[in-house]
């Protein structure tokens, strides 16, 4: 036990907790006060928390206070509780949190003896009312990793693919070490440039270390040149040449990742290592495809979609076995609709039919489950399913950073349980932290929580890392027009409008702003605009709905949202939390139309 009145630390300089001048008797009467008070009457969860981190703490046993031990002993999860897919721990010491501040500012307003469970850790401080808070370290980076871009030393002009694929495959196979935080491809595909300081990679990361390399490729030859590297020292953990032919490179990616973990010692969250971290053998030819097409579709432009259904096509004509390639094309088609690249009805049932058969090809392949969880919510509304499909994938995948954005901005947030899907978003964000549409949902789901400052602030952070880009732009005009402050909202969107590329939807938001702000003329305008774009492109039924809204014209406006209803677009399920149809709740046709997209009851 850490001395009385001193802040304790192990050996490691893990935070031990904090004891003032009473007894351990005292502390333990005080939290046996507080477990029976009516703050926390009400929740036995709340309570066994309390009592099993106030007895470790006293123990000094506060180093083993980590998320593993507490799922299993506290929150009931077996043994292969795995925190990086389930946010129970961090969900529900939130929770204490604030019920333990609620509790001194209410009934224990008198008590002398205050517990507390600081922000960063799990372990119980002490301390008299009126002393200062003990502070608990940061975060230690050393259990993430960001793997770098490799560089392209082949002499084909089109070999970057390659040096891609192998990259983001290498990062698929690190994800398989339990505990270990992988930043994804996403965001480590910007870091092309300026990839040699390492500092400023850990500092912008939040990562200890950093894998980077090089691959030749000449005919079936390979070289591949990898180094693990601390980003504060620049100090090598590990380094190695691999030279090979390329059917071995299945192989080489399995042994860069086991060596890695070794070089790491990863004694990670209290988890059990994971034993297998490497990927089934393909076809060398059909994985080559697949390489470039994955290469192809992490562009999201309409052009790169169409050669990545291409490719991935050919990698399954290749080998009528290959998964991954129908995982490709189910991801391909979904992902276009989302964006408004195609039309739902003709992309939707294709993308179904191919994670289906990439599923019963390979049933533990979490890019098809997390495909089929995006169909079964935001196009069947199979919305129990569809948590079932996301579950699984980042059971399979835990640092699949796809399927924590998607779970939480398109599953969690559309079926209003906000602070799960808040949880899941800040994973994703640690995941691929330079991601843009990761960023962007992250604000979307404060603003679906009407929590519209904290969404002010997801986008500042979005202009501050990406510049004046369209959707932080857009983003920060919706939340503007929430919170009455028209003018400000009409001035982002006019930028917006500015920017080239600019969608549909951006103008039913502006029509919208326009009714609310008084200026009919100017939102018919707008919806005649919209009229004479869908003579040319998709535009969705939610933008007129919206623009009819802001005109105060209820009844038209549900026309169009039972239309989209019809034809199963995409961004009508957004209709049961997203503010901007707050006017409706109530009416009869909009409950109804809640109700048959399974949002309610």
């Amino acid at each position: 036990m850490a001395p009385e009145g001193r802040e304790g630390t192990d050996p490691s300089g893990q935070f031990q907790g904090f004891l003032i001048s009473a007894t351990p008797q005292a502390v333990r009467i005080q939290a046996e006060k507080i477990a029976s008070s009516k703050t926390f009457r009400s929740s036995e969860r709340m309570s066994r928390l309390l009592r099993f981190v106030v007895k470790h703490s006293l123990a000094g046993q506060a180093a083993d206070l980590k998320e593993y031990l507490l799922g299993v002993e506290v929150f009931d999860r077996t043994s292969a509780f795995d925190p990086r897919t389930d946010p129970i721990v961090r969900v529900e010491a939130r929770r204490l949190r604030a019920k333990l501040k609620a509790y001194y500012e209410g009934e224990g307003l008198e008590d002398d003896l205050i517990i507390e469970i600081p922000t960063g850790c799990y372990a119980a401080v002490f301390r008299t009312r009126g002393e200062a808070r003990p502070e608990a370290p940061e975060d230690n980076p050393a259990t993430s990793i960001a793997v770098l871009p490799f560089s392209n030393l082949s002499p084909e002009p089109d070999g970057e693919y390659f040096s891609d694929g192998l990259t983001e495959e290498l990062i698929h196979a690190l994800t398989k070490v339990r505990g270990l935080r992988v930043v994804a491809w996403t965001t480590a595909a910007q870091l092309k440039e300026g990839r040699d300081d390492y500092a400023a990679v850990g500092r912008r990361l939040m990562v200890g270390s950093v894998l980077q390399g090089s691959v030749r490729r000449s005919g079936e030859r390979l070289r591949i040149t990898v180094r693990l590297v601390l980003t504060e020292s620049g100090q090598y953990l590990w380094a190695e040449t691999y030279d090979r032919w390329m059917a071995d490179l299945f192989d080489i990616q399995e042994d860069i990742a086991r060596e890695i973990a070794e070089s790491l010692r990863v004694q990670l969250l209290g988890c059990p290592a994971t034993k297998d971290s490497g990927r089934k053998r393909w076809n060398v030819d059909a994985y080559d495809r697949y390489l470039q097409g994955r290469y192809q579709w992490n562009k999201r432009s309409h052009e790169g979609f169409q050669l990545a259904i291409q490719l991935f096509s050919q990698a399954v004509t290749i080998d009528a076995s290959f998964a991954p390639g129908y995982a490709g094309l189910a991801d391909s088609y979904s992902v276009m609709a989302e964006l408004g690249f195609a039309a739902t009805k003709d992309t939707m049932p294709m993308a179904k039919a191919a994670a289906l058969r990439a599923l019963e090809l390979d049933p533990d392949l979490a890019e098809a489950h997390t495909s089929l969880g995006l169909i079964e919510s935001l196009y069947e509304w199979r919305w129990k399913e569809a948590g079932v499909r996301y579950r699984r994938a980042l059971e399979l995948h835990p640092g699949y950073a796809t399927a924590q954005h998607w779970y939480a901005g398109d599953y969690l947030a559309t079926l209003g349980r906000f602070e799960e899907a808040i949880e899941r978003m800040r994973l994703a964000v640690q995941l691929d932290p330079l991601s843009i549409a990761i960023q962007d949902s992250m604000a979307m789901v404060y603003q679906m929580a009407g929590r519209f400052d904290e969404a002010l602030t997801e986008h500042r952070r979005g202009l501050e890392a990406h510049g004046r880009h369209y959707k932080f732009v857009t983003g920060m005009g919706r939340v503007y027009s929430h919170m009455g402050r028209y003018d400000e909202a009409l001035a982002l969107f006019e930028e917006a409008r500015r920017m080239p590329g600019h969608l549909p939807s951006l103008l039913g938001a502006m029509a919208q702003t326009c009714g609310l702000a008084g200026q009919e003329q100017r939102a018919r305008a707008l919806l005649r605009e919209l009229d004479e774009m869908a003579q040319t492109c998709f535009v969705p039924s939610t933008a007129r709905a919206l623009s009819h809204l802001g005109l105060g014209e209820k009844g038209i406006a549900l026309d169009w949202l039972e239309g989209a209803c019809e034809r199963r677009e995409l961004s009508v399920c957004l209709v049961g939390v997203h503010p901007a149809y707050e006017t409706l709740h109530g009416e009869p046709r909009y409950e109804a139309l809640v109700k048959k997209l399974g949002l309610r009851g």
